[in-house]
């Protein structure tokens, strides 16, 4: 519709009435021609009048323009935005695919070093080398026994001589306090003496002192000599008593280490046995773990299905479960799974009835409940049964040559169970892959925002109303959403998750399952009581805790043997070394007799010069009572005092000895317990260079024995860092090819925005040109109104009755865009057309028309207009409407409209279970009777009501839906749900 405004007639007949009665000095007059139209010439102030108008309409469309390309420009910035964000997120991509390129290279590097390194061990891993390695290896093992010995012994050898360093110091501080209390002693002696020599001097008293001293000195070295060879004699004698002593001790002791070696050995014996007892006692519980291990799932059912303390129902769900895995006849749904017993391999490693397999599953299920959570969901039942289909569906992608749902595949492979199914393979979370295709919805929500309703988060929590509402929308699209609409099925329960960890096809391992029994259901138990069932019965069958227990049995006995054996080399050597010291013993007695031999013989020739000198003493002795007699008191004051300094002395010089004795005792303690750590740390050296040699070794014959699985895996891993490079090369390349299409569409909307923003200046500049000839004219209006004024008073001052100036001529009768038509007009203004209508596409660069005498119409052409406008506005609504027509040309089969929609959906089948009927509306979906209602039953079509949407009455729906459904009825018709995609 154009921007046309209507003006009514009463309006143009008072716009000619006041343009005719204006108070002009030149008024013409009118005319009136043959159809009796008014023609009226335009006076001067009119023509600047219709300037102003016109100039206004200019700023008026230029205003529209200006904003119409800001529009323009912000769409386009918008459109722009999705473009330039894709571009740098792809950018991102790329990035992040380049690192991991580079990381997989660097991986790769080091495979093939680790291969490189693996291969040159496998070339030295001959039999030869490796007897040659354990015969190393035992001999190593000797050294490393005798080491650590000897390590012993040094460190008991350094305690004893810390010990007897500690004694040494302690008698050596005593020893020197002592000589500093008789020097002491000795210089209060001197002085005594230097008094009375004073006194005596020139008496000849010290000359026959001298000579008793020197008799004396004489005599008392002879006496001691005598008393050093008697303290020697009885020293000998002694040492002779405690060595014999010591050789009796030594006979009895090494009688008891013969004695310990014999008990020694015998401990060692027994210890053996009990080391054989514990080991074997280890190995019957680990080959009765691996045994129970072995039946895998069939095992944990069976013993489910066994225990009387479980309800009937878990009994039973159980009982079924462990037919279908052992590939019972008719397990279930009255069914023979026919490659069962071929596909499963109960309890393998790699198989998904393996219990490891199933303890894995458990957090599948669990990352599965975290989306629901998402979603407001709840969390669906487990049913031994749906685990023990889906233990079948894994492990079928392994039993079969290609990767495909097993109920799909029943004329190749034989029947399979009817249940919601999904299968996904490859190294990854199963729930991950599989809700993975909600990026088909985002993507085409993103191409069409209309979509974003059906998104199946437009509800929180989501309903099974709603979902079934999305998915009917989405069956039709290009999308391929099956195992995302089943992770996410509000009503989904009794499920069961498996999963094996076979080579599926190459370069793809694993496979994974879920199975939802949606027919004959039993009763299914929560995932926590699952999971106890789980951990207890791997708990019961692992028994790591007895294990363990018997592995430390056997460890403890491995040390007790060890001990005991280092126990018999401890008695061994405590013989050898009372041995080695009974022979000392023997020698010393042997050289104690000949020194007290010795001894004796100095003794008599001792007693000899003993008393010889003794008869020199006595001569001396009175010669100096002699000389005594004369000197007097001062004589035996003298005497008295070198007899006391004499004895200081002899106490200093006794003092003296024992210092020294002490002190030599230190030093040679010292060098005992430096000699001594010396050897603990050279001993301490030896065995860790011993216990390294070994290291060393047992590192080689590990390598040599392990040398070609060692290779195996090195090529393993360097063939799959190989692949795993490809493959991020690839990623690389396939990023970047999505990068470069994304800058194309951002150039694109780039230059979209530059052209926009050109346009708005354009605009712009338009607007102020037209801005300043609206100014010029209402300036020349006004200059125009201000002359006249001015005119007007002169000539009312002039005249005898004058005229009062006229107003501003009116111009309400002029229709500017903006404002609304008179109540009175005969045709009122269409409200303005829808912006997605032929009418808004077509005309919204025109003018907008004003009502001056030029544009005024006839009565006639203003009836046509409006007719063509009301025309144009029911073809809008027309054209918005839509009304969807119920057919079902396929007589063979029965019609269902779903809640919540309009489309009818053909069955491909009906069941009634518990008094339940449901209809198969897909491969995998059966719905409920009271989710839809029949439509069609041998092509005939029953309908309560029509929808309509957008018309304002139903005349308008009736014939807007007749004219969609006569040009667009074919492309509703055969409309099926798509099959869940792989």
């Amino acid at each position: 519709m154009k921007g046309l405004k209507y003006t009514s007639l009463a309006v143009a007949a008072l716009t000619a009435t006041l343009l005719a009665s204006t108070n002009n000095s030149k008024v013409q007059a009118a005319t009136v021609d043959k159809n009796n139209t008014v023609t009226v010439a335009k006076s001067d102030k009119e023509k600047l009048q219709d300037a102003v108008n016109q100039a206004q309409n200019s700023v008026n469309n230029a205003q529209a323009s200006v904003d119409s390309k800001k529009s323009a420009l912000t769409d386009a910035q918008a459109q722009a935005k999705a473009p330039n964000d894709a571009c740098d997120a792809q950018q991102a991509k790329v990035n992040d695919s380049q690192k991991n390129l580079a990381d997989k290279q660097a991986i790769a590097k080091q495979a093939q070093d680790k291969l490189d390194s693996a291969s040159a061990v496998a070339k030295q891993a001959t039999s030869e080398n490796i007897q040659k390695t354990q015969k190393n290896i035992a001999a190593q093992q000797d050294a490393i026994k005798a080491a650590k010995q000897n390590v012993s012994d040094a460190n008991a050898d350094l305690n004893t001589a810390q010990s007897q360093l500690a004694t040494a110091k302690q008698k050596q501080a005593d020893a020197q306090n002592l000589v500093n209390s008789k020097e002491a002693a000795k210089k209060t002696a001197d002085n005594n003496v230097a008094n009375a020599e004073a006194a005596v001097k020139n008496s000849g008293l010290d000359e026959a002192k001298q000579n008793v001293q020197k008799v004396q000195n004489a005599l008392k070295e002879i006496k001691k000599t005598n008393a050093d060879n008697e303290s020697v004699l009885s020293k000998n004698q002694a040492a002779l008593a405690e060595n014999n002593q010591k050789i009796a001790t030594v006979n009895n002791n090494l009688a008891m280490a013969n004695k310990a070696v014999v008990d020694a050995q015998n401990n060692v014996n027994a210890k053996q046995k009990a080391l054989a007892d514990a080991q074997k006692a280890l190995k019957d519980l680990q080959d009765q773990v691996a045994q129970d291990q072995a039946s895998g799932a069939a095992g944990f059912f069976k013993a489910i299905a066994d225990n009387k303390d479980n309800s009937e129902s878990l009994r039973e769900d159980a009982q079924t479960a462990y037919n279908i895995i052992t590939g019972q006849p008719n397990a279930y749904q009255d069914i023979t799974v026919e490659w069962a017993k071929e596909a499963v391999k109960l309890g393998q490693e790699n198989d998904s009835t393996s219990l490891s397999n199933i303890e894995k599953a458990l957090g599948y299920y669990q990352h599965w409940m975290t989306y629901r959570d998402k979603y407001g969901l709840s969390h669906p039942s487990i049913s031994l049964t749906a685990v023990a289909i889906a233990m079948l569906s894994s492990d079928f992608q392994h039993y079969s040559d290609e990767f495909n749902h097993p109920s799909l595949l029943t004329s190749k492979y034989g029947p399979f169970y009817s249940d919601e199914e999904d299968i996904s393979a490859g190294e990854v979370n199963p729930i991950d892959n599989w809700m993975s295709e909600k990026d088909d919805i985002d993507k085409y929500i993103e191409a069409h925002p209309d979509a974003a309703a059906y998104s199946f988060e437009s509800t929180h929590p989501l309903t099974q109303d709603e979902w079934e509402k999305d998915v009917d929308f989405w069956n039709d699209k290009p999308v391929y959403i099956g195992h995302y609409i089943s992770m996410i099925k509000p009503d989904a329960n009794y499920v069961g998750l498996a999963g094996n960890e076979y080579e599926i096809q190459p370069m793809m391992n694993n496979a994974d399952s879920m199975d939802e029994i949606i027919f004959n259901p039993i009763n299914g138990i929560d995932f926590n009581s699952y999971q106890n069932l789980v951990q207890s019965y791997l708990k019961d069958v692992k028994q790591e805790d007895k294990i363990n227990t018997l592995k430390a049995n056997v460890a403890t006995a491995n040390q007790n043997l060890v001990a005991a054996q280092n126990a018999v080399k401890s008695a061994q050597n405590n013989v050898q070394s009372l041995q080695a010291n009974l022979a000392e013993l023997n020698n010393g007695s042997t050289k104690i007799n000949k020194a007290i031999s010795d001894t004796q013989a100095a003794l008599a020739k001792g007693q000899e010069n003993l008393e010889f000198e003794q008869k020199q003493l006595d001569q001396a002795n009175q010669t100096l009572a002699d000389v005594q007699a004369k000197v007097g008191t001062k004589a035996k004051a003298l005497e008295d005092a070198k007899a006391a300094q004499a004895k200081a002395a002899e106490a200093v010089a006794q003092a003296q000895n024992v210092l020294s004795e002490a002190t030599a005792a230190v030093k040679a303690s010292q060098a005992k317990v430096d000699a001594a750590q010396n050897d603990v740390q050279a001993k301490d050296n030896n065995l860790k260079s011993v216990q390294a040699a070994l290291d060393s070794l047992n590192q080689a014959l590990n390598n040599l024995e392990n040398a070609q699985s060692n290779l195996s895996a090195a090529q393993t891993a360097f063939n799959k860092a190989n692949d795993d490079v490809t493959a991020a090369n690839k990623a690389v390349k396939a990023q970047q090819l999505i990068l470069d299409t994304l800058k194309e569409s951002k150039s694109k909307a780039d230059a979209q925005v530059t052209n926009a923003s050109e346009e708005l200046k354009k605009a712009e500049a338009e607007l102020a040109a037209e801005q300043s000839k609206l100014e010029d004219a209402k300036a020349r209006l006004d200059a125009f109104n201000k002359k006249e004024t001015e005119n007007s008073h002169k000539e009312a001052s002039n005249a005898e009755n004058p005229v009062t100036p006229t107003n501003k001529p009116d111009t309400s009768h002029v229709v500017k865009p903006s404002d609304k038509t008179d109540e009175d007009s005969t045709v009122k203004p269409t409200d303005k057309p829808d912006s997605h209508s032929e009418a808004s596409t077509t005309n919204s660069s025109e003018t907008t028309t004003t009502a001056t005498e030029s544009d005024v119409k006839d009565t006639d052409t203003v009836k046509e207009n409006a007719k063509a406008d009301l025309k144009t506005n029911n073809k809008s609504e027309e054209k918005s409407s839509t009304v969807k027509i119920i057919d079902n040309s396929d007589s063979s089969a029965v019609s269902v409209v779903l809640n919540g929609s309009n489309t009818p959906v053909k069955t491909f089948g009906e069941k009634t279970v518990n008094g339940t009927t449901y209809y198969k509306v897909s491969a995998n979906r059966w719905v409920k009777d009271d989710k839809a209602h029949v439509v069609a039953v041998t092509g005939n079509v029953t309908t309560n009501k029509l929808p309509q949407t957008g018309a304002k009455n139903e005349l308008i729906a009736a014939l807007s839906g007749l004219a969609v459904a006569g040009t667009t009825l074919v492309s509703y018709l055969g409309i099926n749900r798509k099959k869940k995609n792989n």
